[in-house]
């Protein structure tokens, strides 16, 4: 059986450390799981080619048994990511993610380039086979519609959370049990 590789995409301002990213790789360490979280350059003033740069030298393993969980910007960086890979992966867990425009209060002429050309929606639906969205009613940074959206476009399976807000330190989000529950859905999966 071939484990499956799991990469989690973190978003603006955040870093390996922040949120709820250290607790779910200590919930995969304890299941025998890798799961490696780049620390992705320059966050407060994002720029995508270094973004996706940083990602080739990170990912070293991709298949169809690898996972990818994004947070806000690392929603489409990671679709971004597998359309230039063009490998099929085992799915993808997005988290307060968005697509086509900047839903957010700070508007930076490196965050737009993430949402500028198109995004081919079918190649992506037919790369990763599970796509499942997570948002909350509460956001107040990246709004539920704009996440609602993503997940229509993608054809993906929405979880609303009542409270969550981003799901960010603040929000009171250090640890993620949905997300970990979702992982292991994915994981199982494995035959």
């Amino acid at each position: 059986m071939n484990k499956s590789s799991i990469y989690l995409i973190h978003g603006f301002t955040a870093s390996s450390k922040a949120n709820w990213f250290p607790w779910l790789k200590e919930q995969m360490k304890n299941k025998g799981f890798a799961l490696i979280i780049p620390d992705m350059p320059n966050t407060d003033d994002p720029h995508l080619v270094p973004w996706l740069q940083k990602l080739d030298e990170s990912v070293s393993k991709i298949n169809e048994n690898t996972i990818f969980i994004g947070h806000s910007l690392g929603c489409i960086t990671t679709l971004r990511f597998i359309l230039k890979k063009s490998i099929s992966i085992k799915g993808a867990i997005l988290v307060s993610g968005f697509m086509d425009k900047n839903p957010m209060e700070i508007q930076k002429e490196g965050l737009n380039e993430f949402m500028s050309g198109e995004i081919d929606i079918e190649k992506v639906r037919s790369l990763i086979p599970h796509r499942v969205m997570l948002t909350a009613v509460d956001d107040d940074i990246v709004p539920m519609e704009a996440t609602k959206k993503m997940a229509d476009k993608l054809d993906a399976r929405l979880i609303i959370l009542d409270k969550g807000g981003h799901f960010i330190d603040r929000d009171g989000f250090t640890e993620f049990p949905e997300v970990a529950a979702l992982l292991e859905e994915l994981i199982s999966d494995e035959e």
